[in-house]
């Protein structure tokens, strides 16, 4: 029997190939699949809108924390807004994120008012500043939910639109 080392074997053995995994997908349930299944509807960012007050709130809630109203109904809004608050990701425990690291999760205050988090794309983590004006979007990740996707205005994003994605 030939022992071998492992320098040996690696130069032998066939070349493994990389799989990528998939991102995890959300199941929204309740007030949260309303808000998710608006944006995929609208193929546009949309919000929670008190019927009587007309106040933008997100989350989406039963009640309008303004006046109390239970009547609301999801409309679009324009996406555009500031990054009032951040993450730089450098680890995940999800698999699908790996490749991506490091990421930035953002927060962004909407113009209308509410604020949403996604994640940031096209800027170094490095580079991201608070008060940054940014876009939001959202990607469609099958029939019940919708990704939030964040962009510099300005840098050829298309405030508050659609794009579909698969994994």
């Amino acid at each position: 029997m030939n022992p071998t080392n492992d320098s040996d074997a690696s130069a032998t053995s066939p070349a493994i190939a990389k799989k990528t995994a998939k991102k995890y997908v959300p199941k929204p349930e309740g007030l949260n699949l309303e808000f998710h299944r608006a944006c995929l509807a609208n193929g546009l960012l949309s919000v929670q809108r008190c019927s009587a007050c007309g106040e933008h709130r997100h989350p989406p809630r039963w009640y309008c924390p303004s006046c109390h109203s239970g009547d609301y109904t999801f409309v679009p809004v324009s996406g555009r807004g500031e990054i009032y608050s951040m993450a730089i990701n450098h680890f995940t425990v999800d698999p699908g994120w790996v490749e991506d690291l490091p990421y930035v999760t953002a927060v962004v205050q909407l113009d209308e008012g509410p604020r949403v988090v996604g994640s940031l794309r096209g800027v170094p983590p490095g580079e991201v500043k608070l008060g940054q004006v940014v876009e939001v979007s959202i990607e469609a990740r099958g029939e019940d939910f919708a990704f939030l996707v964040v962009a510099v205005a300005g840098n050829g994003a298309s405030a508050g639109s659609v794009t579909s994605h698969r994994g």
